[in-house]
């Protein structure tokens, strides 16, 4: 049904090569609870005919393509000057969010949060290289209260639209991390974020060794620019003058420290599923030690002047020919 009048939230999901993954976001977008109008934006940036995939069996979607590459805080930020609705919420190509979401979303932001936080569940359980993807990535969001409480820097959010207007937008040439640095801004202004553990998405972790390991050394890469932006993650020692000890920091300390970090949040929130955590040590320290030669890497690329992830992308064409809210 097509609605004329504001939507009550905008959902931006983000989508680069997503051909074979869209349908998992979009229908569990489809199937959510909320009894009011709101608006999907799928902003794509790949070259796999997923925005012509989109276009045809989702109509309802709006769509914002861009022939260049978006880096993720570009892809967010095209959506949110696409978005209609007082609140944005986001959502990657590879996760399902449940019926729920939305409405629990909602709720909270009409309580007065501008910022609101969920959690994220395991969507390949029993595998183990599934399980030590979810458990580097998420650990500090697993649905627990008491775990989303303690977070040093939310994630996960969703945002009244006015926030960007007052902080400004996302960081648009990282390979990742750009919500931390936006979360961490949020924090210095002091802007009160509410959390609820029932707002819950369902991530498709990599199950393949390489494809994990890929995507690990990627994180390791967007830490860096992190640290070197805001100085975050000291226990990395990116900034140590001494290489030798600036190695030790980020190949050893840094994977300890990490993995300490995932399991006192497991065992403060999810202490039933340590045993797990602690059998897929070997390839949580394998995936560890991934991010950290991307974060070396990405260091050393700095120091020379020739960092690797490169300009922020165009701006992105706006397609709304087809445009209309889902219910």
């Amino acid at each position: 049904m097509t609605v004329t009048g504001r939507p009550a939230i905008s959902v931006v999901v983000l989508s680069y090569q997503a051909r074979s993954r869209i349908d998992r976001p979009l229908v569990s977008l489809r199937a959510q609870d909320l009894a009011e109008p709101y608006e999907v934006i799928v902003v794509d940036s790949g070259r796999d005919a997923c925005a012509d995939y989109v276009s045809a069996a989702y109509p309802e979607v709006r769509l914002v393509r861009s022939e260049h590459r978006l880096l993720p805080g570009g892809a967010r930020n095209a959506g949110i000057r696409a978005a209609r609705g007082p609140c944005v919420a986001f959502i990657a190509d590879d996760m399902a969010a449940r019926p729920d979401w939305l409405r629990r979303r909602l709720a909270k932001h009409r309580a007065g949060f501008l910022a609101v936080g969920g959690a994220v569940v395991n969507a390949t359980p029993w595998h183990p290289v599934g399980a030590a993807d979810y458990y580097l990535e998420y650990s500090s969001v697993i649905p627990s209260d008491r775990t989303l409480a303690t977070q040093a820097i939310p994630h996960g959010l969703s945002y009244d639209r006015d926030l960007f207007d007052r902080l400004g937008f996302f960081p648009e040439d990282m390979v990742t991390g750009e919500d931390t640095l936006f979360n961490a801004r949020l924090l210095r202004a002091g802007i009160a974020i509410g959390v609820d553990p029932g707002i819950r998405m369902a991530h498709a972790n990599h199950v393949r060794l390489r494809g994990f390991l890929l995507h690990h050394y990627e994180h390791g890469r967007g830490l860096a620019q992190t640290v070197e932006r805001d100085g975050l993650t000291r226990e990395i020692g990116l900034r140590d003058p001494l290489a030798v000890r600036r190695a030790i920091r980020i190949f050893g300390i840094y994977p300890l420290v990490r993995w300490f970090l995932g399991l006192r949040s497991i065992g403060r929130g999810r202490p039933w599923a340590l045993p797990e955590y602690l059998a897929v040590t070997p390839l949580l320290a394998t995936g560890l030690l991934a991010t950290a030669t991307g974060a070396w890497t990405e260091s050393r690329e700095r120091a020379r002047g020739q960092p690797r992830a490169g300009a922020p992308g165009r701006p992105a064409q706006h397609l709304e020919s087809d445009a209309r809210e889902v219910e």
